[in-house]
Formats: structure tokens, sequence, C-alpha cells
């Protein structure tokens, strides 16, 4: 910690802080993105987790993946007693049984260098940390991350295919 900067009382118990080598430091909140519209994040990543780039409403935000989850869902797809986002894959072909499910754990062909895409972020009334996968199916002509937003995928005319699959 550099001598202009303070420490935080061991009294305290929550505020907004920056943490360094586990030391604690006030701090105000910066700005969330930045100009060019990329996520204004400082992650340290100390568990050596995947960080994966993702568009939300044409900006580039960061997310972490944590893992696949099994909810109900009922026949329209809908989760049953759980709170799901929604996350688009851009792919140029998938193939899901009845059950919303890869059919034979076949992985769905992406777009090579296609960004997926949320429809919310944290603070958002309708985030969830749970991501149902929605797969946009689009011509092999199409140019990686000209969809950008939930809105871009859903004007877009191509097929959307729902799933069942969630992951955390």
């Amino acid at each position: 910690m550099s001598a202009n900067e303070q420490s935080v009382p061991d009294g305290e118990q929550a505020g907004v802080w920056m943490v360094t080598a586990g030391k604690l430091a006030p701090t105000r909140k910066p700005d969330t993105y930045r100009e060019d519209g990329t996520e204004n994040l400082t992650y340290s990543n100390p568990y050596g987790m995947e960080v994966e780039r993702v568009w939300f409403d044409g900006r580039i935000v960061f997310a972490i993946e944590s893992g696949e989850v099994e909810i109900a869902f009922d026949e329209q797809r809908v989760a049953q007693g759980n709170k799901v986002a929604q996350e688009f894959q851009i792919v140029y072909a998938v193939d899901l049984d009845d059950d919303g499910k890869l059919r034979d754990d076949k992985e769905p062909e992406m777009v090579e260098g296609q960004y997926n895409i949320y429809d919310s972020v944290p603070g958002m009334e309708k985030y969830s940390p749970l991501w149902q996968f929605n797969y946009v199916i689009v011509p092999r002509d199409y140019e990686p991350n000209t969809l950008r937003s939930e809105a871009d995928c859903l004007n877009s005319g191509y097929t959307i295919e729902r799933s069942t699959i969630v992951e955390n």
C-alpha cells in the first residue's frame, strides 16, 4: 500500500474497498465501461479460472463459468422455481432432443471467433448467475460478432433453439 492510501480499520465489516495482497483500502466505484465499450474490470484471477469475453448490449463484459447445473423446465422450456438469465450462442448447427438437451452429447457447431451474448449483468432485475443456452443458427457466410446483443439475436430473423442446458 502506498503512503497516500488509507487502510481500513479492522472494526469495519463492509465497504467499497479494493483488496491488494490481503490488505484493504477504500476506493471509489470506477466507471463501468471504458470509452471503447469494454467492461472496465481489474481481476487478478487468484484461482486460475477460465475468463470469457461475452457481449452485453454491444459492450464486452467478462464472465467465469462454473459448470453445468440441472434444473427442472416445463414444456415451453421455462425454468420451474429457478430464475435463469439468457445466454445466446451463435452456431452453424445444433441438434437438441425433445428435452432440450444436446442429442448424444454432440456439441453444437460454433462460429469461430464469435463471443456469446448475455441478456443481463449483475445489478439488473432479470440477472441470474444461472444461464440458459439459446442457440442462434446462422448461415455459413455469417461474419463473427455481427450479433452483439439479445435484441440483435431476437431481431435477426435467424432460428433460435432454446435449450434446457444451464450453466452457472
